[in-house]
């Protein structure tokens, strides 16, 4: 597991906002100190040097979350291609 970020909201539809130390890939489980899922990266926006990620997570998110460490799954997800990533002849 590689560290992610720091919580730094809620939205309020729920999505988490995690100020990440690198653009995580879209997809890509994110989990607690604890490893347990948190949810999965929607979407990567903001400054090149610290970008927000947003994170759906799979269940209701508490406020205790904001100012917890959260950690990026290193999976294959990387090597997966989505679909807005593929070109169409």
């Amino acid at each position: 597991m590689r560290r992610l970020g720091v919580v730094e909201n809620i939205a309020h539809d729920g999505t988490v906002l995690i100020r990440s130390e690198f653009a995580p890939s879209r997809g890509a489980d994110v989990r607690d100190k604890r490893n347990r899922p948190l949810g999965r990266v929607v979407k990567v926006f903001g400054p090149v040097q610290e970008p927000f990620a947003a994170v759906r997570p799979v269940g209701p998110a508490s406020l205790s979350l904001i100012g917890a460490d959260v950690f990026v799954d290193e999976g294959n997800h990387a090597n997966q291609e989505d679909r807005r990533g593929r070109r169409s002849y």
